[in-house]
């Protein structure tokens, strides 16, 4: 399981997010894949047909996924 870890702002909102169970949920709901942008700083940058989002926090709004579902502390209850 990969966990991000806090080292911005935007970051920490999306510290200890399981990006594994996010990514493998939103490969899932579009039916299409998700590819981590390579070569970028921002390490939280991934594209789903085609589509740049930012922040695991930004692609989880846009496939209406709640992030709070995805944090580690959330999974181990």
């Amino acid at each position: 399981m990969k966990t991000m870890k806090p080292d911005s702002d935007s970051a920490h909102r999306d510290a200890e997010v399981d990006v594994d169970a996010l990514l493998a949920a939103i490969n899932e709901i579009s039916e299409s894949e998700v590819k981590r942008v390579d070569g970028s700083d921002d390490p939280q940058r991934v594209s789903v047909d085609g589509r740049d989002y930012h922040t695991y926090t930004e692609l989880a709004e846009a496939f209406e996924l709640d992030i709070q579902d995805f944090r580690v502390s959330e999974l181990n209850r």
